[in-house]
């Protein structure tokens, strides 16, 4: 019997063609959900306090139903040693966005060119020295004075002539802040003639600040500036801990949301922006993490109360002129090394 050649190759070209498309489409079937996912990938760069700030990137993801990556750093660099990361990958960078603890390497970063300027409706009803041209304010904490004793002392002068007390590195974190704060307030040479005498005396250089509350709370020091939430976290191990209400010397410090100029997911990244300094998640934010208040109620007495504790006198805090940080902060940071 002869084999019908036209016949042959047309159901060859049938079953060949029916084996690709079944094949196509269970490949773009198997894609699909990656592709989908891709587009909804945002780097999120955080230097909060990850047992905090997971739980409200949970509720990040349910809110935008964008995927993010969540990064963190350790706690005695955090924030340094994630802006300085940033850094490194200033040609091609990774991040999308950057949630910091703290404001001052925020301010470095925007100098530097490495913030991509966005006005975010969210972040309209917050107190215009919250808010640049390429950052917002997310909750705020105090730098405090502690003691393990109930100490009433005028002037943080107090505490230079004391050989017993520490302060964290005032290379990292909020403690570089403070030291902002301070130079740009009573001028650089009042900053640094304080470290100078303090370290005359045997101040104590710690790693952090919960290295700090956590010496002081043990009795080893008889005072330490640290953060009100290191505090708070001492106070909840059952730790006898003061305040130490230096008003003048107190410094308020924002946390802060920013987009990474050259994000890779732009879009994302400004969603995401969008969402973490709302009113409604800076609420959650100070809801969860004892030591944190609203930038939104700063004139509010209820306000200063967390984790059982009182804080009023923080409202009466300096109101510092932010943009002066910068300058301030070049012109002292070699000497504090």
């Amino acid at each position: 019997m002869r084999i019908n050649t036209k016949l042959w190759r047309a159901a060859l070209y049938f079953f060949f063609t029916l084996f690709c498309g079944l094949w196509l489409s269970m490949l773009l079937a198997g894609c699909a959900p990656q592709t989908e996912a891709a587009n909804k990938r945002v780097v999120l760069y955080c230097s909060v306090d990850s047992v905090y700030a997971r739980p409200l990137i949970e509720k990040l993801r349910a809110q935008t139903g964008l995927e993010i990556e969540p990064i963190f750093d350790t706690e005695a660099t955090k924030t340094a040693g994630l802006a300085n990361k940033m850094r490194a990958e200033k040609a091609r960078p990774r991040a999308d966005v950057f949630w910091s603890s703290a404001l001052l390497q925020t301010l470095l970063m925007s100098e530097d060119g490495l913030l991509e300027p966005y006005e975010s409706s969210a972040a309209q009803d917050l107190p215009p020295q919250f808010r640049g041209k390429d950052w917002a304010g997310m909750g705020v904490r105090g730098r405090i004075l502690v003691s393990g004793e109930a100490a009433n002392l005028e002037s943080l002068q107090t505490t230079a002539k004391s050989a017993k007390w520490a302060h964290s590195n005032p290379q990292f974190g909020t403690a570089s802040d403070q030291f902002a704060a301070w130079s740009a307030r009573d001028g650089k040479e009042a900053a640094l003639r304080f470290w100078r005498a303090s370290k005359r005396n045997g101040m104590r250089v710690l790693p952090g600040n919960g290295d700090t509350a956590s010496a002081v709370a043990n009795g080893d020091l008889d005072f330490g500036w640290t953060d009100t939430d290191d505090f708070l976290a001492q106070k909840r191990e059952g730790k006898t801990l003061f305040t130490v209400k230096t008003t003048r010397d107190n410094v308020l410090i924002p946390g802060t949301v920013s987009v990474v100029k050259g994000a890779p997911n732009p879009e994302n990244a400004r969603k995401l922006f969008d969402a973490i300094v709302s009113a409604q998640n800076e609420a959650a934010l100070a809801k969860q993490m004892p030591g944190v208040f609203s930038l939104r109620k700063l004139e509010e007495k209820s306000n200063w109360q967390s984790g059982g504790e009182h804080f009023e006198f923080l409202g009466n805090a300096p109101r510092d002129d932010y943009k002066k940080w910068p300058k301030e902060w070049r012109e002292i940071r070699e000497e504090l090394r």
